[in-house]
């Protein structure tokens, strides 16, 4: 191992996703914005320092990231908190780790760098979205007790508190801020971040 920070993507399935937008976008159209938020955090935090896998047990996003040469981590469990758990246990030769959600779609290369730098000198740092999930979570401390799903940010931080492990939020918006629903969608569209404007499938002005 030449690199010592790793990350890991879940990503479940590109079949069907992002179904709260399926009155506003094609099934195609979400598969297409699906795989393009995907691509730009893999995009965005690469550097020499990095190693990036998608964690997942879908043979076509499998298939999908050997298109892209991005790695893929197969778990043995089934379970977002069970595959990330093994993942992360498999790790620990690294200096610091992440898990970033897939739809975050306002990171880029610089707010990258600073979420990594952030991690190297933090135990454990964590961004809390508007519904109190958790769009991305990292740190030099090594956990193994995930508790994604419902309310996952406020389980996580009473998870640290019980533990006593330091922890730090951070706000920047393009680090907490996910495509969830109709009115994250018009947002996007309106802010409109580079890898957007590039997709002509996405950005057509008659959208919305």
């Amino acid at each position: 191992m030449d690199k010592n920070f790793i990350i890991g993507i879940p990503v479940r399935d590109f079949e069907n996703p992002m179904t709260r937008l399926s009155n506003t976008l094609n099934k195609e159209e979400r598969i297409e914005l699906s795989k393009s938020m995907f691509l730009n955090i893999v995009n965005s935090f690469q550097n020499e320092n990095v190693d990036i896998f998608c964690i997942t047990n879908n043979s076509s996003v499998v298939e999908y990231c050997s298109q892209n040469k991005i790695g893929t981590f197969k778990s043995k469990n089934s379970g977002l908190n069970n595959e990330i758990n093994e993942f992360i246990n498999l790790t620990k030769d690294y200096c610091a780790w992440t898990i970033v959600h897939a739809d975050l779609p306002y990171v880029n290369s610089h707010y990258a760098k600073v979420w990594i730098n952030e991690c190297l000198d933090s135990e454990i740092i964590i961004s809390e979205s508007k519904d109190s999930g958790t769009p991305i979570i990292g740190g030099k401390k090594f956990i193994n007790d995930f508790q994604y799903g419902e309310k996952s940010f406020i389980k996580h931080i009473e998870l640290f508190n019980k533990k006593n492990i330091n922890y730090k939020k951070i706000f920047n918006k393009e680090l907490s801020f996910e495509v969830d629903d109709i009115n994250d969608y018009e947002e996007l569209i309106k802010n409109q971040p580079r890898w957007f404007r590039k997709n002509s499938l996405l950005s057509s002005p008659d959208r919305i």
